[in-house]
């Protein structure tokens, strides 16, 4: 391999080091040595020009991108050509360090101190397997995954030294064209031959998106017998687990995973959903701050993933029967929420989010956590009313924790709305907030469903002017949906008209329109609801006398 004529980058924070990687290069005969000081400046850099190598130090200061999340942004960005040979480097040899590292798919990763040999081979070994699978990166880039997969194929049907790597590129094609029949055809040879790391690992996670989920368990035990220290072989196992509703079994491997390897994305979002969906919310706290720290410097970063480590201490105060731990995590709840009006991380990524009003629905579910329904809808209903008047659409930072308090105050009809606007904005929506979500409603059918057999019962015995029995239907609805404005309106529709049909209004109807009153008076109201009670309230006034 020639190195002079290669363009090289070298990202170091520490100078003495810095100049001994340039050094380095300088002696393998490379002439064109570019360094910085930080991942920000490389991005900035790799936006203007394209190079051969890169090489990165893991750690670059405690307040800038490290190079997990430069390698992450470099190819996100498509800011690195296919052929960039892109070398971490690190002097902390700690598991969770190394394993984190080899996640990122470095094309190496070398822990300091190092020789310029073992530095030379690495490289070179790298760039000719970038080489070879040139074309195929190049097809990846474009999109064009079924021309990549035709391309891999016919150089599996050549020899060379670089099989084991076309081969794990094919399996991931195949996934993310959603064949994984034809990722198993690709490691056939693996199941039953040579226990080779990367295959049984992608045997396995081929078994999940198979629903094989007895064999993917079988497998990961398996690769976990040879080697324990395994984080892919745990995620799988919490995944095939949690499939089979082993749900005390998912979140002990994917705890595992997390103490193996803690600086992965994806994995965390999976432990707030297997947290969730078993009831260890604390799983899901612990997992939701570390989505935000480990996504707020990186092409993932998103208000959403700040807001998430909110509503996860407001879940466990919320299914806590314990006075002082409600308590506790709502104060944590709290304390984030104010911290948020100083976060330099929140106010870069989104400038136009406002944390005050997203403290409002943050109150409405705290009043609802502590039974104070009429309270928490105030704050929900002054919250929504904000939205509207700040924003044409409403961002999807405030909509999975609106959702989650109009669920609990039985506005189900808002609260579907949202669910609707949501599922049309596609991929917007991160995977912790779906996950609570997707969650949420479920558990909500059974009373939204019957709220709804009961409205509308309600309304076909009100429009066939019986209207004791819309009464009747429209307080059962009530039962489902304590403070929904809707049916409140709808039942005070049916007190007029009974009020109109008697002459008069006895006690008990007052009454009931006192606390029918009670659950709207001073509410912010959408123009629709407002114009009608305004009508209703003028017209029992006449019975009433109020």
């Amino acid at each position: 391999m020639q190195f002079s004529n290669k363009q090289v980058l070298i990202v170091e924070d520490q100078r003495p080091f810095l100049l001994l990687l340039k050094g380095l290069m300088h002696s393998m005969g490379v002439s064109d040595v570019v360094t910085k000081s930080s991942a920000e400046q490389a991005v900035s850099l790799c936006k203007k020009h394209k190079f051969d190598i890169i090489i990165c130090d893991l750690h670059l200061g405690a307040d800038n991108k490290n190079g997990y999340e430069l390698i992450e942004e470099l190819r996100t960005g498509s800011l690195i050509s296919p052929t960039t040979v892109f070398i971490l480097i690190s002097a902390d040899s700690a598991r969770p360090i190394v394993l984190g590292s080899i996640e990122r798919r470095p094309d190496d990763f070398l822990i300091k101190p190092f020789s310029q040999v073992q530095l030379k081979s690495r490289i070179v070994r790298a760039f000719q397997k970038r080489e070879f699978l040139k074309q195929a990166y190049t097809l990846i880039n474009k999109g064009e995954l079924n021309s990549a997969i035709d391309h891999i194929e016919a150089l599996l049907d050549a020899p060379s030294h670089y099989k084991g790597h076309c081969e794990q590129l094919l399996v991931e094609l195949y996934w993310r064209i959603d064949q994984p029949q034809k990722a198993l055809d690709v490691l056939n040879s693996y199941i039953d031959g040579k226990p080779v790391l990367w295959a049984q690992v992608a045997i396995g996670k081929t078994y999940l998106q198979l629903k094989d989920y007895e064999k993917a368990i079988s497998v990961a035990k398996k690769t976990l017998k040879r080697n324990r220290f395994n984080a892919d072989a745990h995620d799988i196992l919490a995944q095939a687990y949690q499939a089979i509703t082993s749900g005390e079994k998912a979140v002990e491997a994917i705890k595992e995973a997390i103490k193996l390897s803690p600086y992965s994305l994806p994995r965390h979002f999976k432990a707030c959903e297997i947290g969730r969906d078993n009831e260890d919310l604390l799983l899901a706290a612990s997992s939701s701050l570390a989505i935000w720290d480990l996504s707020k410097r990186t092409v993932h970063k998103n208000s959403l993933h700040w807001c998430g480590i909110i509503r996860s201490y407001l879940d466990i105060a919320e299914f806590s029967e314990d006075k002082k731990q409600r308590n506790k995590y709502q104060q944590e709840a709290l304390l984030t929420l104010q911290r948020g009006k100083f976060d330099e991380h929140l106010q870069k990524i989104d400038r136009d989010f406002d944390v005050s009003i997203f403290g409002k629905i943050v109150n409405a579910r705290i009043s609802a956590i502590d039974g104070k329904l009429i309270e928490a809808k105030r704050h929900l209903a002054l919250s929504q009313n904000l939205l509207d008047e700040k924003y044409t659409d409403v961002p999807t930072a405030y909509i999975p924790d609106s959702i989650n308090v109009m669920f609990k105050l039985g506005e189900f009809d808002d609260a579907v709305q949202l669910n609707t606007l949501l599922e049309s904005r596609g991929d917007e929506l991160d995977q912790n907030s779906a996950s609570m979500l997707r969650k949420q409603s479920q558990d909500a059918q059974k009373s939204l469903a019957s709220y709804q057999q009961f409205n509308r019962e309600g309304i076909q015995h009100y429009q066939e002017k019986d209207y004791e029995r819309a009464k009747a239907s429209f307080a059962l609805a009530q039962g489902f949906a304590p403070v929904n404005t809707g049916v409140a309106l709808n039942l005070l529709q049916c007190l007029l008209q009974i009020a109109v049909k008697e002459g008069k209004a006895d006690a008990n109807l007052i009454n009931e329109c006192k606390r029918l009153f009670k659950l709207i008076d001073d509410m912010t109201l959408k123009a629709p609801y407002k114009e009608k009670y305004v009508n209703l309230r003028d017209e029992l006034s006449q019975y009433i006398g109020f």
